[in-house]
């Protein structure tokens, strides 16, 4: 009998051990499973992450290469492209990364030389490769133009430390906006997209000032608060209820007024002289498409009937620190620069600027055809004429004054802007934004991407 009782606990000992063991394999074996799948999640994990990781070096190679394409745009240099046709390429490689990783960048420009359209077509991609061979590449294209150079209707660029850079309507005033390329002023009805802008940094007081003045559109200046204004002076929108004079909804913290260098022309030209009393000075050929360039040492149209008439493309250059002075020592309303239907003025001047008595009269009506760049930092240039100024003023170191009521048609750059006459009007033309490589020839024009759409390539 005991013999059989041992067998019996040898045998339940045995069986003990045999459920022990399954269940120590079956734990075992999740464990492995568990541990498997934390092995491939892991892997997975990190697989993405450097996915993730070359996808984002693939984007920086392509953002590197739009900015090639854009200094040889902006340089017009070629050197070290493949030209075919009107289509420019250039790869760049050995661009190395952690872990072996390596990146190359090829970019293509189409119309590289502008000779099919006024804008370039830009394609990058940018492609990383593991050490493995795989590889991951994006796609950028764009469009680039001429970047904007007269954004706002009237800009205070503050470029010079010593003045305050304001935007200042004394005691009234008008500012809308228009479309030159959908016709004239009088043929549209004012827009709201006329831009005040101060770039002033850091002011302890408004920049912007609007005595009486009335704005359809946005005032833009550093100075946290609003603009300074009289209770008869309005900032509105279409939308903004006729109760609400002052419209915080069309008020910025966040001017924009690029400062781009002016490229007064050199070389071969013919040298001038200002016209004598009752005389008329003709400069420019109607039909020619390439400006022609006069030199004068300086303008002073200071008797009546005395006259520059303008009929084709021409750039004027006052030498020396010569001033550009019409009508201010005398003469009549027929005092005047004329810009016939056929011609186009720039004028560059390192010295005074005043514009009176018939002023400059721009038969064109566009405002792209007359352009007055100044480098002058002395007296404050101004105008005081009764003639409508159809044109751009581009005086970044220089204070403007517009004394007189006349209306002008366009945009006005300056260190600092007054209109102390009554009730000047500014209609902004909106055209301006919109400009190609031969609109404003005197100004450093670069390219800037218009648009652009990112592809990811399979």
């Amino acid at each position: 009998m005991p013999v059989k009782q041992n067998s019996r606990l040898t045998k339940q000992l045995t069986s003990e051990r045999g459920a022990a063991l399954l269940a120590a394999m079956c734990f075992a074996a999740a464990l492995a499973i568990a541990l498997g799948s934390y092995l491939t999640l892991c892997y997975r994990s990190l697989q993405m992450s450097t996915r993730n990781m070359s996808s984002t070096h693939s984007v920086e190679l392509a953002e590197v290469g739009m900015e090639e394409a854009l200094w040889a745009l902006n340089k017009n240099d070629w050197s070290s492209w493949t030209i075919t046709g009107t289509t420019a390429t250039k790869t760049t490689s050995g661009f190395t990364y952690d872990n072996g990783v390596t990146g190359s960048v090829t970019a293509t420009v189409t119309n590289y030389d502008g000779s099919l359209a006024s804008d370039r077509t830009v394609t990058v991609t940018g492609t990383t490769t593991l050490d493995d061979g795989s590889t991951t590449s994006r796609t950028l294209t764009s469009t680039s133009s001429k970047a904007p150079l007269f954004v706002n209707a009237v800009a205070a660029t503050a470029a010079r430390t010593t003045s305050t850079g304001s935007v200042s309507f004394s005691s009234g005033g008008t500012v809308d906006s228009y479309d030159s390329a959908l016709g004239t002023y009088a043929s549209q009805t004012p827009t709201y997209s006329a831009i005040l802008a101060s770039s002033a940094t850091a002011p302890d007081s408004a920049t912007i000032a609007l005595v009486n003045a009335q704005v359809k559109g946005y005032a833009a200046s550093n100075y946290p608060d609003l603009p300074s204004f009289s209770t008869s002076a309005t900032l509105r929108g279409p939308s903004t209820p006729l109760t609400t004079k002052i419209d915080t909804a069309r008020i910025s913290t966040s001017p924009y007024q690029p400062l781009f260098s002016i490229l007064t022309p050199s070389g071969a030209g013919t040298t001038v002289s200002s016209p004598a009393a009752g005389t008329t000075l003709t400069l420019g050929v109607a039909g020619e498409t390439t400006p022609r360039l006069y030199y004068c040492n300086s303008i002073d149209l200071k008797a009546a009937n005395t006259k520059i008439v303008v009929n084709g493309p021409v750039q004027l250059v006052i030498t020396g620190s010569g001033s550009f002075y019409v009508g201010l020592n005398g003469g009549n309303n027929t005092t005047l620069v004329q810009i016939s239907s056929t011609g186009s003025l720039e004028v560059f001047t390192g010295g005074d600027i005043a514009i009176y008595k018939g002023g400059i009269s721009n038969l064109t009506l566009d405002p792209k055809k007359c352009a007055i760049y100044g480098t002058w930092t002395g007296t404050a240039p101004d105008m005081n004429t009764a003639t409508a100024f159809h044109g751009v003023v581009y005086l970044p170191y220089a204070d403007f004054k517009v004394i007189s009521n006349n209306a002008i048609y366009g945009s006005i750059v300056a260190n600092k802007v007054v209109f102390s006459g009554g009730s000047p009007v500014v209609h902004y033309d909106v055209n301006l934004r919109d400009v190609s490589a031969t609109d404003f020839r005197g100004l450093e024009q670069p390219y800037a991407v218009s648009n652009w759409r990112e592809t990811t390539n399979p």
